[in-house]
């Protein structure tokens, strides 16, 4: 654990903070990283989440809630340069991204004016909650019950999004599950 309580993402992390005793005992994931990074654009709302289960399986091991959340507008901070599908820059950012852990992107930035370094547009970043999926604890959850509460969590977090969409993003939005 680090500084404001922020950790790695790892089972041990994970196991540690959900097994304490008392209440409140809360682990956040900030879904994201390299496997989003290349998705990122203004209107385009995309998470990688068809492949990654452990958290669910984690969250019935320690019969921890999982809670669905979606932050609009955290695409329109930057404008990425999206390089089409078979060209050779996709191709050299996607080989990195497999060598290095994290693709290096290429963006426009804000004019500066009176500031240096890397400027993000200006723009509002709004993080909305969904309701709690109650999750039971089993020790052993089978393959099919992290199946089950995964498909749940993305169903709950599709809801959530079309939800808010027409209030904080373009009303035709749609939130592509990767």
């Amino acid at each position: 654990m680090t500084r404001g309580g922020i950790c790695l993402v790892n089972r041990n992390s994970i196991e540690y903070i959900l097994s304490r005793n008392g209440t409140g005992n809360a682990v956040v994931i900030v879904v994201g990283g390299a496997a989003e990074s290349l998705n990122c654009a203004p209107s385009m709302n995309s998470v990688t989440l068809k492949n990654r289960k452990v958290f669910v399986k984690l969250a019935l091991q320690q019969g921890a809630d999982l809670v669905p959340v979606y932050s609009f507008g955290e695409n329109e901070v930057y404008k990425q340069l999206i390089f089409g599908e078979g060209t050779w820059w996709l191709l050299a950012q996607r080989r990195l991204q497999k060598l290095l852990g994290f693709a290096i992107c290429l963006f426009h930035l804000a004019p500066v004016t009176f500031t240096w370094g890397l400027v993000p547009y200006c723009k509002p970043i709004t993080t909305v909650v969904g309701e709690p999926i109650t999750v039971p604890k089993i020790e052993e959850p089978s393959q099919e019950v992290v199946d089950q509460y995964h498909a749940m969590y993305i169903s709950s977090l599709v809801k959530l999004f079309d939800e808010y969409k027409v209030r904080f993003a373009q009303q035709d939005s749609v939130l592509e599950v990767q």
